[in-house]
């Protein structure tokens, strides 16, 4: 058997399936850390030792023949096999130490997390935590994170998901973009506006502005929400945001109730293989405990301004501050 498959190890293996994945040398160069030329040179080496291509070239990318799909086939399985065992190590251990990998975006690393973490390592100084700190979706079956926090209104089947609260979201703006007046509504079309970038466009909360207020031509887009935020602080223009986050900005004001039907839910995501892992069943326990209380008490607090602005399309009057604020839906009809 070793004679018959010496030509190739692990290494070269997993070259080919980054490229098969990735589609390009580009995009696997950035998946395993290494230089466009490594991963070319190594490809070449690869096909040598085969006797074979594996893959066509031309230029909208590195496409596998079927030699090489069978070759990224047979490595997937053994990734799969070598992640399999490696979750079942971790998933076993009973130590409160070691590292544990925490996936999440930035508005949640940003406004949510810095609190709660800290208070966790506090209480547990044997443990580290890496953030993994994006928009994308970590493959937690890949071993990519041990533990993602995530806003999602559908977790993956194949992760066990536990909900830890729902995000709301509301209009904030400078208040230099405001009536001088505290008695007078802001209208929400003379506003100038920041709005959602086509990367992000499929969000519910995206489509939501776009039929709330079909009129409104931003200013400025952006495909993040930290982005976002800092902008409408500046007094580029309104803003859609999560309350939590805007809340801890001083330099917007909140100017309406929050959004009807525009909630998500924040969800903790594990594979099942890692449920018996001390430090992050700990983790998980310490965030849905905390996280509740930390995203109401952050959401509800922040400046408002006194008279609530109007919804373009529910045909309702601003409500006063002092009074208990109530959802509005910009959808409804009048």
């Amino acid at each position: 058997m070793h004679s018959r498959t010496s030509t190739l190890d692990w290494n070269d293996l997993r070259m080919v399936l980054a490229v098969a994945r990735a589609g390009s040398l580009n995009g696997a160069a950035r998946d395993l850390a290494l230089r466009h030329s490594t991963v070319f040179r190594r490809i070449e080496e690869v096909e040598a030792r085969a006797g074979a291509k594996l893959f066509e070239r031309s230029r909208a990318g590195w496409r596998p023949n079927l030699q090489g799909e069978a070759v990224a086939a047979a490595a997937a399985e053994m990734e799969a096999a070598a992640l399999s065992a490696e979750r079942a190590i971790s998933g076993s251990d009973a130590r409160v130490e070691g590292v544990i990998r925490l996936a999440t975006s930035e508005m949640l690393a940003g406004y949510l997390l810095p609190a709660l973490l800290q208070r966790f390592l506090a209480a547990h100084p044997g443990v580290e935590i890496e953030a993994d700190v994006s928009n994308r979706a970590v493959d937690l079956t890949r071993r990519e994170a041990d533990l993602a926090l995530r806003a999602t209104a559908r977790p993956p089947d194949s992760m066990v998901g536990r909900p830890v609260g729902e995000l709301r979201y509301a209009i904030y703006a400078a208040r230099s973009l405001l009536p001088r007046r505290s008695d007078v509504q802001p209208v929400l079309q003379t506003l100038p506006w920041i709005g959602f970038d086509e990367r992000i466009a499929y969000t519910g909360i995206a489509q939501w502005f776009v039929k709330a207020l079909p009129e409104v031509r931003p200013r400025m887009k952006a495909d993040s929400l930290p982005a976002m935020l800092k902008a409408g602080a500046a007094g580029i223009g309104a803003v859609v945001l999560p309350m939590f986050a805007a809340a801890q900005e001083p330099g917007l004001v909140r100017i309406t109730p929050p959004i009807e039907g525009q909630s998500m839910g924040l969800w903790l995501l594990h594979h099942p293989d890692v449920r018996g892992n001390a430090r992050v069943r700990l983790l998980m326990q310490w965030l849905a405990q905390a996280i509740p209380d930390e995203l109401a008490r952050k959401a509800d607090s922040g400046k408002t301004v006194s008279c609530f602005a109007d919804c373009p399309l529910a045909g309702r009057k601003g409500r006063r501050a002092s009074a208990a604020p109530t959802a509005f839906n910009p959808l409804a009809q009048a």
